[in-house]
């Protein structure tokens, strides 16, 4: 009966969306000769090629602006994710570094560097797999789901975040913002922007915030070992020489240096370890930015960016202390990591006078290259011994990209877009491993799309998405190991391909009273990469890889809706529903997996939220995100709980002041972002249990803003 239930509530939400866009194209026709206010309208998509409209780019985005974040009083990149459909996030360390679209993302890095399935630009820089960023400047972040390969290659196999940042203004502008809360929390912001001729602007924004964190710690008496200290700044510098040229600096600096002491023998937020671990980040990113518009025949778009970074990650590896073991071992693991990347993106995008016949049209050139750097220290404290591990990647990319939208009648258009991608990985360890990869990839898009007016899209799209494969250094240094020999056979892993097929519908009233939008998608997954893990009967380590489970499938419905249900009063609703299906998959322990749902992947997920505007100065917003139970990994049957998580904030607005009040997860529940399932706690023989790492618990403070 529930097999038949939710087939017959899957086509019917389609049919719902498809009368909703009729009924806005009605509505904006009739409304068509009444002055209206656009506004909304006017902010573009920044990701994508030509930054159209949202209601005029086929895919499911999601738009989130200044005013989104304030709405759920966030404060960090993972405090928005909960809102968005079909999007979840694994933490495993201070903050939620790996996230997921549509059931797909990784949720740790340990040893082996990995090809992110979703990435994450700032400003056009590439901050995939490094899961930074505070969002106290934040102009605009887009949410793409799905395979978008055309547009960001290798890192997108499963979607894209794209934050872009506020920069120079005409006037000045600026903002400074103080926020107290529980847990001896705090954040002070600030951003300035100015012209200092009409050539010539610039922005900068800073940011800390520090708190002692969710934590207490028995063994130390300390409720700070898992604390946030982050420092973030960022500055533009705009220079238009000419009508037709314009230059862009733009520089980033993070300096994060959390504690990372979050697992409990006792399954709650009172942890044991007498050496608590950190995740340290310092990150240093430049962008030059370059947009020519002197050629006849088409625009271009030139950005060269560099960035490194360096982190320090660690823990507790025992969560206890010595002398609680049987036989008194003590371990600690730590990752000592060093990245560096040079990135080239040169585009070509065609004029009216430049198209081909009717088509415009698109083209561009990648390169980048990146190098990874790893040390790893396995400290045994009882015994005083350390095992060191040390590898490095260098690796090497070039890509060729274009995109052609050609229009067919009235209303109908074909959109299609085709990425090649070469990757020349090489690989060396301490271990002697000396490995050479090479990969040739491609991603593609093909939509066809109508166009109801300028406010309304039916799109039926097919796309295909990449990641690139590896190296299983952890295996290949265990291989050694007579128990752990079977390792050999993971020496590596092989490219991960996406297939995406989807139809979708957008709208929007040209009053902006409603707007909907709704994506039906059916994902194929070939060469699916899957973590590993393999525990020797003998000493605390684990062996962990990369591994391919043949096929998977994905598929399932998003959708939001924003009503507009008096001038003082409206509604934000997002929802979705999600099926996510294991191929042949049957670990090394001879556990068959085969055929289960895939990790990370809840089956629903929703979000209200509401903006009351009680009076001129005084606005109340509510908000209530749900989430279903879903597996931690696909190496084990650990799961999560349902959850809901209700957030709610009273502003008050006096001329340039700003007043708030809020609250994050109100009801105080224990919502888990990162699950183990082994055996830990000498105290109960070792008896394996689900062990968690649990999000933020109640939230409430007070923020104070003045903005000129």
């Amino acid at each position: 009966m529930e097999i038949h239930t939710k087939m017959r509530f899957f086509p019917s939400l389609i049919t719902v969306a498809v009368c909703s866009s009729f009924a806005i194209q009605i509505n904006a026709t009739e409304t068509a000769s009444e002055p209206v206010d656009t506004a909304i309208e006017r902010i573009r998509v920044q990701g994508d090629f030509r930054q159209q409209a949202v209601q005029q780019v086929a895919g499911s985005i999601v738009l989130v602006s200044e005013q989104d974040v304030k709405r759920t009083s966030a404060q960090h990149l993972d405090d928005l994710l909960n809102q968005f459909a079909n999007v979840n996030f694994t933490s495993g360390a201070s903050r939620g570094r790996y996230i997921q679209m549509r059931g797909i993302g990784e949720r740790s890095e340990f040893v082996d560097t990995i090809n992110p399935s979703v990435g994450i630009l700032i400003d056009g820089i590439d901050y995939s797999g490094l899961g930074i960023s505070g969002i106290s400047d934040l102009a605009q972040l887009e949410v793409f789901r799905g395979p978008e390969a055309s547009r960001f290659g290798a890192n997108a196999l499963a979607g894209m975040l794209n934050l872009t940042t506020k920069g120079p203004t005409a006037t000045p502008e600026g903002k400074l913002s103080a926020t107290l809360a529980n847990y001896n929390s705090r954040q002070l912001a600030g951003q300035f922007s100015n012209s200092i001729n009409q050539q010539l602007g610039y922005s900068f924004s800073l940011e800390q915030q520090t708190s002692d964190g969710f934590i207490d710690n028995a063994y130390l008496n300390r409720d700070d070992t898992n604390n946030i200290d982050e420092f973030t700044g960022r500055f533009k510098l705009r220079y238009q020489p000419s009508d037709a040229l314009t230059l862009q600096l733009v520089t980033h600096f993070t300096d994060q240096d959390n504690g990372y002491d979050a697992f409990s023998l006792d399954r709650n937020r009172t942890t044991l370890s007498d050496e608590p671990g950190q995740d340290k980040i310092r990150s240093k990113a430049v962008a030059l930015q370059a947009d020519y518009r002197g050629l006849p025949f088409a625009t271009v778009l030139v950005q060269l960016s560099y960035l490194t970074a360096d982190s320090d990650y660690g823990f507790d590896e025992d969560w206890s202390y010595v002398g609680i073991h049987p036989d008194e071992y003590a371990t600690t693991d730590r990752y000592l990591r060093s990245r560096d990347q040079l990135t080239l993106d040169y585009r070509f995008i065609s004029t009216p006078a430049g198209k081909l016949g009717n088509s415009d049209w698109v083209f561009g050139l990648y390169a980048a290259s990146k190098n990874f750097d790893l040390t790893r220290q396995f400290w045994n404290w009882d015994l005083w011994q350390a095992d060191s591990f040390v590898s490095e990647l260098s690796r090497s990319n070039a890509a060729v990209y274009g995109e052609l939208s050609t229009p067919l009648s009235s209303g109908w258009s074909l959109v299609s877009g085709l990425r090649l991608e070469r990757y020349d990985d090489d690989y060396s360890d301490i271990s002697g491993n000396n490995i050479k990869n090479h990969d040739t990839m491609w991603g593609a898009n093909l939509s066809l799309n109508y166009q109801v007016n300028s406010q309304a899209l039916i799109y039926l799209l097919a796309s295909r998405g990449y990641k690139a494969g590896g190296v299983n250094g952890d295996a290949l240094a265990k291989a050694a190991d007579d128990s752990l020999s079977e390792l050999n056979s993971k020496a590596s892993f092989k490219p991960e391909t996406l297939y995406n097929a989807e139809f979708g519908v957008k709208g929007s009233a040209l009053d902006q009273s409603i707007t909907a939008r709704v994506a039906a998608f059916y994902m194929w997954r070939d060469d699916m990469q899957v973590k590993g893990w393999l525990n020797p009967d003998s000493g605390p380590q684990f062996a962990g890889f990369i591994d391919n489970a043949g096929s998977g499938r994905n598929y399932g419905i998003e959708m939001e809706n924003r009503l507009q249900l008096h001038p003082q009063f409206a509604l934000f609703l997002s929802a979705s529903w999600l099926k996510t299906k294991l191929g042949n998959y049957i670990t090394l322990d001879e556990e068959n997996f085969s055929g289960r749902e895939q990790a990370q992947a809840p089956r629903f997920q929703y979000s209200v939220a509401t903006d009351w505007y009680i009076t001129e100065a005084l606005t109340f917003n509510v908000s209530l995100q749900g989430k279903d139970a879903f597996f931690y990994s696909d190496g084990h049957n650990a799961r999560s709980k349902r959850y809901e998580l209700l957030g709610a904030r009273l502003s008050y607005q006096l001329t340039n002041w700003e007043l708030a009040v809020w609250t994050r997860n109100a009801l105080d529940q224990d919502i888990g972002v990162r699950g183990f399932y082994f055996g830990n706690d000498p105290r109960d023989g070792y008896e394996p249990h689900v062990y968690e790492q649990f999000a933020e618990p109640r939230r409430f403070g007070v923020t104070a803003s003045y903005q000129f």
